[in-house]
């Protein structure tokens, strides 16, 4: 009797030894990650960044007149320069003079800036000089192009 129990305990332990470990299947989590990232993107709603506002001109043939206030061209830089060259009423200026002649400027000059920027100007250059216009007490900023013949 006692071999009959000694037999059912090997028996027992052969089991145990050749038991296999779980297996996980991993199709439903990848199903619910899936669902979850769906959710969330659905769900999401984006805050608008507060930006410049820009009114763009109506369709049609530009004007030929020339704009009232202050115009500042900005033109491309040259390979060795990172900001492009100012040119205000036809004089080159740069930063720290920009602020002084935008503040002695006439009053119905300084109702609005006219940026005219051309092609690879930063876009640094011109938010600068946006601020010392604002600084400066110009409120209304306006962007021109020069017309190609």
């Amino acid at each position: 009797m006692e071999q009959v129990g000694e037999n059912k305990l090997t028996l027992l332990a052969t089991k145990l030894k050749e038991k296999k470990a779980p297996k996980m299947d991993m199709a439903p989590m990848i199903d619910i990650v899936f669902l979850l990232l769906i959710f969330f993107m659905v769900s999401t709603t984006f805050a608008p960044m507060p930006g410049i506002r820009v009114q763009l001109p109506p369709p049609g043939k530009p004007s030929t007149e020339k704009p009232k206030g202050l115009i500042v061209r900005v033109a491309n830089p040259e390979a060795s320069q990172r900001e492009g060259t100012m040119i205000l009423n036809d004089e080159i200026v740069d930063f720290n003079q920009m602020f002084n002649l935008f503040i002695n400027s006439p009053d119905e000059m300084k109702n609005m800036l006219i940026i005219q920027s051309e092609r690879q100007v930063m876009h640094q250059q011109i938010i600068k000089l946006m601020d010392l216009a604002k600084q400066a007490g110009i409120d209304k900023i306006g962007f021109a192009i020069v017309a190609r013949e």
